[in-house]
């Protein structure tokens, strides 16, 4: 009973439809005096044969060697499943088929040997195997591909899957940034305090329902990146940062939401709270016709508090494996530090 429960009857119906095709394919063929009734019956064992090849190669064979990289033992069990199964039709056309229709078989290449010679007759083999064959090899050809299209949304689910993760550890880190501003205007009791909760909410309305979506808008991104800045801006007077945001935009392309935000993160964490003079952060972003362009430099505080911590280069991973997701050998992440500058550009090429 589990067994007729697990028959998927449509994908059964197909196959009989492409069977039943080149029945009547190979009938749309047959010369006119040639007796039709004889001519179904005789290619319909033909076509049982055939399907018991395409069948036992693409169910049996091929999973237990080709998919298990056993191709010396593949191509010795497919050609003796091949012989066998033209083995059988040989002898069923010698008992049963040409004692019932003589007069169709006249003309047939090996009609006058016998069962042995027919067996071992090379001309016989490589004629019936090539027949044989052909319907199975577009039959291979519909099941390899249903098969890549089930691993290709097997692998975009997994992508999917480990890109939300990926967020989600990337937007509660972004988000505690942000309220710790807050949280330390609000102790100052500055003015400036409701800016802020304004600024944040324009930056949680775009974490929590834009940055669901693989890729947004370039002028989205810079909104977000214009009012972190802002934010930022509010915590530091200009004796304390000189920062630019320069913009060369060409093309409204898309792209990855929040994905050169821990760049910047780590620009102002490293290069402004521990530097004791006035720091210096340059940002410029760049979409050309087939090319985004990020960089960003920021100058390196004088002690040694400005290194990367570890929470910093788990950012940068994060962003790192999100690259390797969306840009697929189409992104080209660079990173230079000298002794008084940190430097990022990254090249993301549509």
């Amino acid at each position: 009973m589990n067994f007729i429960q697990k028959i998927d009857i449509k994908r059964v119906v197909l196959h009989c439809f492409y069977w039943i095709f080149f029945l009547f394919f190979y009938y749309s063929n047959k010369s006119d005096n040639e007796d039709s009734y004889a001519f179904l019956f005789i290619y319909s064992w033909k076509i049982l044969g055939q399907a018991s090849v395409g069948y036992g190669l693409i169910y049996w064979i091929i999973p237990q060697t080709l998919n298990k990289k056993k191709y010396l033992l593949f191509i010795v069990s497919a050609l003796g499943w091949l012989y066998f199964v033209f083995a059988l039709l040989m002898i069923l056309k010698f008992y049963y088929l040409e004692p019932k229709f003589p007069g169709f078989f006249d003309d047939w290449l090996g009609h006058k040997m016998t069962v042995p010679e027919r067996l071992t007759s090379v001309k016989l083999i490589l004629r019936e195997f090539s027949f044989i064959t052909y319907p199975v090899i577009i039959l291979g050809f519909i099941s390899f591909n249903r098969k890549q299209q089930r691993l290709l949304k097997l692998e975009e689910e997994k992508k999917s899957m480990e890109l939300k993760i990926l967020k989600n550890q990337l937007n509660p880190h972004f988000l505690f940034n942000t309220l710790n501003n807050l949280y330390t205007l609000t102790l100052k009791k500055d003015e400036k305090a409701p800016e802020v909760i304004a600024k944040l909410s324009e930056i949680l309305d775009f974490v929590l329902y834009r940055c669901n979506e693989d890729y947004v808008s370039i002028e989205k991104e810079i909104t977000l990146i214009e009012n972190y800045i802002a934010l930022e801006k509010l915590r530091y007077s200009e004796n304390r940062l000189d920062i630019l945001f320069t913009k060369d935009i060409e093309y409204n392309h898309k792209i990855s939401p929040l994905i050169v935000l821990t760049f910047i993160e780590n620009a102002f964490k490293h290069g402004v709270i521990n530097e004791t003079e006035k720091a210096k952060i340059r940002l410029h972003l760049e979409s050309k016709k087939e090319q985004i362009v990020f960089s960003i430099e920021n100058t390196k505080p004088k002690n040694d508090f400005g290194k990367i911590s570890d929470k910093s280069k788990i950012g940068l991973d994060n962003v790192r494996k999100q690259l390797d997701l969306l840009y697929p050998k189409k992104h080209q992440l660079e990173i230079e530090e000298t002794q008084n500058n940190y430097t990022v550009k990254l090249y993301l090429t549509l």
